[in-house]
Formats: C-alpha cells, sequence, structure tokens
C-alpha cells in the first residue's frame, strides 16, 4: 500500500499491464516450463536495452535481491540520440523512418526514435522486432533489413557506453520517463537463502496533467493500458501462469 501511495505523488494513472488488466506484474524466475524460463520476465538471463510498450513512467518496487548479478540499468535516450547523431547518422535515419513493424503491434510500421512536439522520444523492444530462441519472428511479417540491424546494434552499444547501473536492495523503489530512459538487467543467480531470490514488483504510469502528448502510432498501447472501463485486477503476490499470462513478444 506505501508504494501505491507514493505513486501518487508521481502520476494519477496506473496502467493495465496485460489483456486481463493485471496492474501489478511480478518479475521472478519462474522454470515450471522451458517456456516459461527462458521469458524475460521470469529468466535469470541478461536483457537488451529497451523500452515498456505502455507508460509515461515506469516504476520498480525491490521486494528481494539475487544472490549475484541482476542489477538494474538505465541509459539516457537523449545520450544516445547524440552519439548516434554524431558518430552514426545513418543509423539516426534508419530509426526515425516509420518502417519498423513490430510483432506485438502488428498492422502499422512506425518509428523507433521520435521527432514530436519539439521532443524526441524513443520507444522500442529488439524481441519483436527481430525475435529470439522462444519468440521467433512471425512469417509473414517483414525481417529487418541489414541497415537496421545495425541500427538496433548501435543504440546497444551506445547506451552501454553511458549506462547507469543501480544496484538495489530491499524496499527500493525506482521511477523513469519510459518515453527518453532506455533500461535493462544483466544476469543472475538466485540463491538457496531468504532473501537471495530476486523479486520485482512492475508498474506502468500515466499522468494526465504532466504527461507528454505522444505521437499516433503509441497511442493506442497507451489506451489499452489506461483506458477507463477495463477490467483490472490487483495480485500482491506472484500467481500461476492463468493469472499473468505471458506476453508473446516481450520487449
Amino acid at each position: 500500500m506505501m508504494y501505491l501511495g507514493i505513486q501518487s505523488y508521481i502520476a494519477n494513472r496506473r496502467g493495465r499491464q496485460d489483456e486481463k488488466g493485471n496492474m501489478l506484474v511480478h518479475i521472478v524466475v519462474d522454470n515450471s516450463s522451458p517456456t516459461s524460463s527462458q521469458h524475460h520476465r521470469h529468466s535469470t538471463s541478461e536483457i537488451t536495452f529497451h523500452n515498456e510498450e505502455s507508460g509515461d513512467i515506469v516504476s520498480w518496487l525491490t521486494r528481494s535481491t539475487a544472490a549475484s548479478g541482476g542489477r538494474c540499468i538505465i541509459a539516457s535516450g537523449y545520450t544516445v540520440y547524440n552519439i548516434l547523431n554524431r558518430h552514426h547518422p545513418a543509423s539516426i535515419h534508419q530509426l526515425s523512418q516509420p518502417k519498423w513493424v513490430f510483432a506485438n503491434q502488428e498492422g502499422y510500421p512506425r518509428p523507433i526514435f521520435f521527432h514530436h512536439r519539439n521532443r524526441i522520444m524513443i520507444n522500442f523492444g529488439r524481441v519483436p522486432l527481430i525475435g529470439n530462441a522462444i519468440h521467433p519472428r512471425p512469417a509473414h511479417l517483414p525481417r529487418v533489413s541489414m541497415k537496421q540491424l545495425k541500427a538496433l546494434e548501435d543504440i546497444e552499444r551506445a547506451a552501454t557506453k553511458v549506462q547507469l547501473e543501480i544496484q538495489t536492495k530491499p524496499g527500493d523503489i525506482h521511477f523513469i520517463n519510459n518515453l527518453f530512459v532506455l533500461h535493462k538487467r544483466d544476469s543472475f543467480k538466485n540463491g538457496d537463502g531468504v532473501g537471495e531470490k530476486r523479486h520485482l514488483v512492475r508498474m506502468r504510469l500515466h499522468d494526465d496533467e504532466l504527461g507528454w502528448n505522444l505521437p499516433e502510432s503509441l497511442r493506442k498501447e497507451w489506451a489499452d493500458a489506461f483506458g477507463t472501463g477495463l477490467d483490472r485486477l490487483w495480485h500482491v503476490d506472484p500467481m500461476p501462469e492463468g493469472y499473468f499470462p505471458l506476453r508473446s513478444y516481450p520487449n
């Protein structure tokens, strides 16, 4: 309850994070099936830089940490943009074109970097664009070109150069701007002792007054998350997959 209360000073809306309406997503290891164990939310593997699909602000509460690894890592999208603009202008051109087809947002190509209302915004994830072992790219969608793939690699390299590593502790709460701050985590190993198993609770937030005006191609994701008259579920502890469905193409 304190976590939700603190959020009220940051934003006035909390977003749904899946089709069932879960408001709290528990990021924990789940080895109950091969799919779960390799899914971003439940694996122990490193995750590359990305944004969440929706939310002006992303928030995490750290309930417990791993025995080793599992740091939260962030990077300024503005700094990444400036690095690419100076050293890889061709990649900036690729990333700003409305030619990226995301598997989790089928139906409309869009940019990764947006220039909208005098702001630069970034919103993307690699898996919906190139797929991976358990989330292969759908065959009917166009494959990313070599120039596009290079642009994605340039984002990762630039973000790694300027990354800020956060060694979280139980009880820590983090808020980041999801429209220009990239985030990732490094790999980790859970222990056997009490408090040695990584457990984060994630929420997505929006503020009606201070939230940025969105490009048209991002508005559906925000509407699905923050629209009125939609089911909302509040599970304060991890639940089986039926309660927390795995997304087919997580960012």
